[in-house]
Parts: C-alpha cells; sequence; structure tokens
C-alpha cells in the first residue's frame, strides 16, 4: 500500500469529500472478528458469541501526505449511524488505526507487548471528531495521552461511514507515545472497525488480522 504525496492543506484533506482523494489509490483490507479469547472480560466471554462479532468484513484504505502531515482516509458499510449508546446493546460506532512504536513484531491482535509497544489513533462517532491517541504494551494495558495531536473528520451518507485522520508526520513532545514519521520510510499498520448497533466496543470489534506495510512517498 503506498502514502501517496499530494499538494492539498490539511484542512482540504480532512474534508472526506475533497477531490484531493480521487487521486489517491483505495486498497480493500479483509476484517475479522476479534477472537473472545483475547477478551479481558470475562462476561464478555460467557455472554457474547464469538459468530456474532465483527459484522465489518471489508474496509477502504486510503493514505497520502503533504510533506508535513499524514491522512488515513477510511471508509466502511454500516446501515445504522450509531453516535451514542442507546441502551446496554447499543454502542457508537468507532474506528482506529494501528502502528508499531518501534522495532520489533508486536502481535497485532493483543494490542503490543511489553517489548514492542504500539500506537493507535482512535475515532468514536460520539466525541465530535475528537480523536485519542493511545498507546499499548499488551492486552488490558490501554493508555491515553493527555493531548491528541491527531484530528478527525467524518462523514456518514447512505448507510456508509467515511473517517478521515490526520497528523503531522513527527511529534516531537510525544516521542514514547506516537510514532515518528518519514518520507521514503516503510511503516506497518492495522486497522479496527466498531459497529456500534451490534454491541461492539472495547475488543469486541473487527480487525485486519496481520500487519500492511504502507510506504511514504518521498
Amino acid at each position: 500500500m503506498e502514502c501517496r504525496r499530494v499538494d492539498a492543506s490539511v484542512e482540504e484533506m480532512l474534508d472526506p469529500d475533497a477531490s484531493a482523494w480521487a487521486a489517491v489509490p483505495a486498497e480493500a483490507v479483509k476484517m475479522s472478528p476479534t477472537p473472545l479469547a483475547n477478551q479481558p472480560s470475562e462476561y464478555i466471554k460467557a455472554s457474547r458469541d464469538e459468530r456474532g462479532i465483527g459484522k465489518v468484513t471489508s474496509l477502504a484504505v486510503q493514505a497520502a501526505h503533504n510533506r508535513t502531515e499524514v491522512f488515513f482516509r477510511l471508509s466502511w458499510e454500516d446501515p445504522e449511524k450509531s453516535t451514542r449508546m442507546t441502551d446496554m446493546n447499543v454502542f457508537p460506532d468507532g474506528c482506529g488505526i494501528l502502528m508499531p512504536l518501534a522495532a520489533g513484531d508486536p502481535p497485532i491482535d493483543e494490542m503490543g507487548s511489553r517489548d514492542a509497544p504500539v500506537n493507535a489513533w482512535f475515532w468514536r462517532a460520539d466525541r465530535d471528531d475528537r480523536a485519542q491517541n493511545v498507546w499499548a504494551t499488551g492486552l488490558g494495558t490501554t493508555a491515553y495521552s493527555e493531548k491528541c495531536y491527531v484530528r478527525t473528520r467524518s462523514l456518514w451518507r447512505d448507510g456508509r461511514w467515511t473517517v478521515v485522520f490526520a497528523r503531522p508526520l513527527v511529534v516531537h513532545k510525544q516521542q514514547r507515545e506516537a510514532i515518528q514519521l518519514a518520507l521514503g520510510a516503510t511503516v506497518r499498520v492495522g486497522f479496527a472497525v466498531w459497529q456500534g448497533s451490534n454491541g461492539e466496543r472495547g475488543g469486541l470489534k473487527s480487525f485486519s488480522k496481520e500487519w500492511r506495510e504502507i510506504v511514504l512517498e518521498a
């Protein structure tokens, strides 16, 4: 997968409908349900059927940069727009991007490990496009940055979500919490989607089971 160089402003690329995205190739990423065995909650393990997890099976991904900021555009089918928790079975829709924080081979299905931490950018439909920066060293270790340099913009239309993430390539103030990117580099990425109308939240989600490599066009 290529992270295409574009001549466009941050505000333009944040627009899910921006014409600049037409020049950026999209790749379909197969999504799978997270295993119940990886859920930290015993209640979830006992109350959920693994066959009912992971309603989103395909995710369209585009990646671009304008030399100073990187952008990801994620799009998937979701017939029901869920923007808040309405009862105990309906939760906000969401999506995320996962990347290794350093050298090593972090397990993508376990949010990294102590020796191979990961960084995630997280969007949820009930947060008014206020993203979260997350880092983790394994299941149940998720921590949130006090300040988030990731920006998001979302659009739900005709049964489909489109969410754009934007962040500076380098965040000097978060060397331990955020991945640092460089033009010409290869970065491994993974993706996750939560369908709130299916009761998906926390570790219950669709995810890409293998790392994908993205090359930032120099």
